[in-house]
């Protein structure tokens, strides 16, 4: 799963903020800038920093891409589920 933050600098736009103003009143160094941009990984604590200055939830600032895979996952994480169920029902039967 990927991790994008487009929204943020989206909001930025919108709001008309600079975003060397905004990374100074918020306190975000230039190496957590980058990962912003790269739409690396950043600390709970950052993205907390973030929303408390727009006021607003983590799904405004960023957004949860999931892997090409993720339905193929999803699909085989169900029948597993399943098969443990049948097995537990056959388990209390005995």
């Amino acid at each position: 799963m990927k991790v994008s933050y487009n929204k943020l600098f989206t909001k930025l736009k919108e709001n008309e903020i600079r975003q060397t103003d905004f990374f100074n009143s918020v306190k975000i160094g230039g190496t957590t800038i980058k990962k912003l941009r790269n739409n690396d990984s950043v600390t709970t604590n950052t993205i907390c920093r973030i929303c408390d200055y727009f006021n607003c939830m983590p799904d405004e600032i960023m957004e949860f891409i999931p892997d090409s895979d993720y339905e193929d996952k999803r699909k085989q994480k169900e029948e597993v589920q399943s098969q443990i169920a049948s097995l537990q029902a056959k388990l209390k039967q005995k």
